[in-house]
């Protein structure tokens, strides 16, 4: 009959064989190259925070496909959040040519182009 430390010799072996399995976007070590996701949400003026729009109502932005959502907390949903991948490539630590944004965006009255 096995001992109770050879059961959590045991266990802790697979805890330790498993963990880097448990690991998600909020607490991930990204090493050179990785992909990066790029969640959009929400627009709005800065001083009226009830006038919001969806990222992908706006007349440019549009993704293509079906993009994943990614739902929050009870907090993000009352808050009128709901994450979208935005297909966006990007990679850690790297600049790709392959890869040139045309994306507007809006801050007052100042237009930036990110490319």
């Amino acid at each position: 009959m096995p001992s109770s430390v050879q059961f959590f010799s045991l266990f802790a072996f697979i805890f330790i064989l498993l963990s880097p399995a448990l690991a998600s976007e909020s607490d991930h070590k990204y090493q050179q190259d990785d992909p990066v996701t790029l969640w959009v949400n929400k627009v709005g003026p800065y001083n009226n925070p009830q006038e919001t729009y969806n990222y992908y109502s706006l007349p440019f932005c549009h993704p293509s496909g079906n993009p994943a959502h990614k739902w929050g907390g009870l907090g993000e949903v009352l808050g009128g959040n709901e994450l979208i991948d935005s297909q966006i490539h990007i990679k850690f630590r790297s600049i790709s040519l392959d890869y040139i944004l045309k994306y507007i965006i809006y801050y007052g009255s100042l237009i930036i182009v990110v490319s």
